[in-house]
């Protein structure tokens, strides 16, 4: 499935021609740097040369710098700290650098203190929240490659990243009514915008060069419709789902008193039968994993951004 296949609309209003009018009304454009694009080209080729890619990351002392502050983060846990881009590339691999230069691609657009009166630290713990869960199921259920569904838990809401930045008034109010009627955002947005940030984020992915796999996930991981998940998207999906009951997800840097705290792992029965259905069958592997990940998730988050 291409990517205009992939964005025929489902209703009487094309929620791709709003995202496309709300992106080119957009006096900036929202980038990713030019080294940062380079980089994950050449390592989602055939045979990456390591060097060249090293000394693209190198080119721009910005990326090089968030790329080993990721590395020595509680994100990847090494026995001992890595100094240089080079020797990341030898000690982790490139597919561990391609996850690396994408999570700096995603500190580069969220790199703000102010979201439309958001609690930024909330939206960073679901975001990489959602990484960790894909990668654990993925290794669980081996459906897909561990790397691309951490990459893909990573950006999968960066829409939602763009509306906090471009639209910050009408997203600060799609998030309040989502808490306050118990709506999931993406139904939020729906009503306030006439598209959500799976449209706004897919376009934009495809703009910036992203892989076909990962735009597919950014643009289909709410989506109801079987035939448009692949394992990928339904990994990331039910991660999605995950986090949010555990309350890893966006929040209001004011809560609005006895609403949207909602219970601790509500859901998670039955999203336990949705794993089973996934391949993923030793729960209480799973569950253990999960609350470790739930701490490692809020260290890691403190430890990046402040």
């Amino acid at each position: 499935m291409n990517l205009t296949e992939s964005f025929m609309p489902t209703t009487s209003q094309n929620p791709v021609a709003v995202a496309e009018s709300i992106i080119a009304s957009f006096q900036t454009l929202p980038t990713i740097p030019a080294a940062a694009t380079r980089a994950i080209q050449l390592l989602n080729g055939p045979d990456p040369d390591l060097s060249e890619v090293a000394d693209i990351i190198l080119a721009d002392q910005v990326i090089a710098a968030r790329v080993i502050r990721i590395i020595n983060s509680p994100l990847y846990k090494l026995l001992h700290e890595v100094e240089s881009v080079k020797q990341a590339l030898i000690y982790l691999g490139p597919q561990k650098v391609f996850e690396i230069i994408l999570t700096s691609c995603f500190l580069e657009l969220t790199d703000s203190r102010t979201l439309a009166g958001i609690r930024p630290q909330s939206c960073w713990e679901h975001s990489f929240g959602v990484a960790l869960v894909a990668r654990n199921l993925a290794e669980l259920s081996g459906v897909v490659k561990p790397e691309m569904a951490y990459v893909s838990g990573i950006l999968h809401d960066v829409g939602e990243v763009i509306l906090m930045h471009y639209r910050q008034d009408q997203f600060r109010e799609a998030v309040q009514r989502s808490v306050e009627r118990e709506l999931d955002l993406h139904d939020a947005e729906r009503e306030i915008f006439g598209t959500t940030h799976c449209e706004i984020g897919a376009l934009l992915a495809a703009q910036w060069h992203f892989p076909e796999l990962l735009t597919q996930v950014i643009m289909h991981h709410h989506a109801d419709q079987m035939e448009l998940k692949t394992p990928l998207i339904q990994v990331v999906h039910l991660a999605d789902q995950i986090c949010s009951d555990v309350r890893l997800k966006c929040s209001m840097d004011v809560e609005v008193p006895g609403v949207g705290a909602g219970v601790y792992g509500a859901h998670l029965p039955e999203l336990e039968k949705q794993l089973a259905q996934l391949g993923v069958t030793d729960m209480d592997a799973f569950r253990k994993a999960l609350t470790q990940m739930v701490d490692h998730i809020k260290a890691a988050v403190q430890a990046i951004y402040t």
